[in-house]
Order: structure tokens, then sequence, then C-alpha cells
């Protein structure tokens, strides 16, 4: 499964701002980078203290049609209280970037931007390219595992109740689920257009993810000036049980941090543990929370332990 080719045809700057450093909130920055042709927004949180030198930065994308608003400035927010910069970017399609039609969920277009992400973040000023993380959460977190495989330059990866496999998962979700996202499939291969399917909804609806937890979950994650919409296109060449990167696991050479919620219903348990065992530096932590609670009750425990597991490896002396 291969990613679309990055390029730059034309130099990546912060928004509306001739020297590029246009500040849109307190610490962070707006950027937009190029992803195969099309831009991709994205905020650069900085650390507040003055540091001598150039610091690390952790690269991070979000779940499955969510935009960087979405939980994910304060983990950016305490990364850069810790020392590291934040860079969180919205994927093609979503959010404040480029890509037609809107809402399209695409994992190899997401693997890409990522990619084009990681890309962007070492030509920063302040930035030290050696220092790169890259950080995913659920669908994303898969993205991860992905991009850390095929980039051995990055010094460390961390998925957080990561997606690692769609076969596993469509068995999870049950015969009932899956035969309606067949007649979606089946509908947009007739119809030659994608079609339009809600994210989330509750038990026994006809949305993608109608686990208990699922709509509460994005409910609380959703930030009011996110943009997130509760719909995506189902896509006949993107059957779930085809995205598999648990099968990159064993290629990631850098540390990778693997966090586990024992009470998720929405991502197979067993590939999170396989995947943390045969990454080469693979390291696996657990939390008494649910998909979402990584951004919600268990928030302290799982940023404290990727703010430590950071530490160790972007330090500049590692």
């Amino acid at each position: 499964m291969g990613t679309e080719r990055v390029t730059a045809e034309e130099p990546n700057r912060a928004v509306g701002s001739p020297d590029g450093t246009e500040v849109a909130r307190s610490g962070s920055e707006e950027y937009r980078f190029r992803s195969a042709g099309e831009q991709c927004a994205a905020t650069l949180y900085r650390p507040a203290a003055a540091t001598a030198g150039n610091v690390p930065c952790v690269v991070m994308g979000n779940g499955f049609s969510l935009t960087r608003r979405d939980g994910l400035p304060r983990f950016a927010e305490r990364f850069a209280d810790a020392g590291f910069a934040a860079l969180t970017v919205d994927f093609r399609h979503l959010g404040d970037s480029d890509g037609e039609p809107r809402q399209l969920v695409d994992y190899q277009r997401q693997r890409a931007d990522l990619t084009a992400a990681v890309v962007f973040a070492r030509t920063l000023d302040g930035i030290d390219a050696d220092r790169i993380a890259v950080w995913g959460f659920s669908f994303s977190g898969g993205h991860v595992v992905h991009v850390a495989a095929r980039d051995e330059r990055l010094a460390a990866a961390v998925a957080m109740f990561p997606m690692l496999d769609g076969l596993r998962a469509a068995l999870k979700y049950g015969v009932r689920r899956n035969a309606r996202y067949t007649a979606a499939m089946v509908r947009a291969v007739v119809g030659r257009r994608p079609i339009r399917m809600p994210v989330t909804g509750p038990p026994g609806s006809s949305a993608m993810l109608n686990q208990p937890e699922a709509a509460p979950g994005f409910e609380a994650v959703c930030a009011a000036d996110s943009g997130w919409r509760n719909e995506f296109l189902a896509r006949p060449s993107h059957p779930l049980p085809k995205v598999r990167p648990v099968r990159d696991a064993r290629q990631v050479r850098c540390a990778s941090l693997f966090c586990l919620a024992t009470e998720d219903s929405m991502v197979p348990r067993k590939s999170i543990e396989r995947a943390a065992d045969h990454a080469p530096r693979g390291e696996l932590r657990s939390y008494s929370v649910g998909h979402f609670g990584g951004f919600l009750e268990g928030f302290e425990d799982v940023v404290d332990d990727q703010v430590e597991f950071l530490d160790t490896h972007l330090r500049e002396e590692h």
C-alpha cells in the first residue's frame, strides 16, 4: 500500500504574514504546507521559555474525521510546556485543509499528509530536524506506524489507542454494520461517486462508529471552532479490512510508544499488543479508560507518560 508523492511547488509560509510568523493564539503560529500539490493547514506550538539552540518537534495527526482543533491543542500545549514544539495538522479534505470533495477520509492520502508534515517540520526555523517525533490518535495512530516504518530519520513515534488492523476491526464491528458499509460501497460503485455516511451515532444507527462510547466521545472532544462534521465519504476502493498498519510494526526502527485503553470498544486491543511486541524498540502502556479517555479522565496519566517517553528519546544528548 503506497502513499502519494509529496511535492513542494512553492514555498511553505505562515498564513497571512509576509515574514511567515503570524501568531494565531498565545504560543502558536498558523502555517500551510503542501502535500501532493494541495495545501494542508497546521498549527505550531513552541515552548514558551527561551531555549538555546533548536528544539525537538512532535508532529501530530488526529483520529477518524477529526481536526487539529479537537483535543490535540491540550496535548500540544503540554508538550510545549515540556520544551518540545508541536505541529498539529489537518488532513486534506478535512478542517482548514484543501481537498475536494470535503469529508473524504482517505487513508493513503492521510499517510502522505503526515509524511509531508514531517518533511515540513524539518524546514522550520528553531526546529531540530533530527529530533522529530510523529504522534497519532486512533485512525492516525495507524498512520504513525506506517510513516515511522518508512522514515529512519524519525527519533520517536507515539500511537495513542491506535486502529492498527482494519480486518480485526471489521470482525469486531459485526455483520450488521459491515453489511451497511458494504451496501454503501455498492451504491458508490453503481453511482460512480462516494456515498456520505454518518461518522458516529447511537447504538443500532447506520453510523460507521456506533459503539456506546462513540457519539459521547466525539461530542466531548470536538472543539466549538473545529468545523468537525458528522459525516464522511465512503469509497469502494477503501474497505476497512484493507487498512492494516500492524504489519509495518517490525520495520519501525525509532523508539515507539503504544498506548492501549483497556475499556476501548472501538479498536482491537490485540493488534496494539502485537505491534508493541513486534516493533524493535516498542513500549506498551495501558490505561483503564475508553477510546476517548486520553483526552478526558485519563489525560494526566497519558500525557505524563508521553512527555516522559519523549523526553527520554528526544533529548539532545540521546
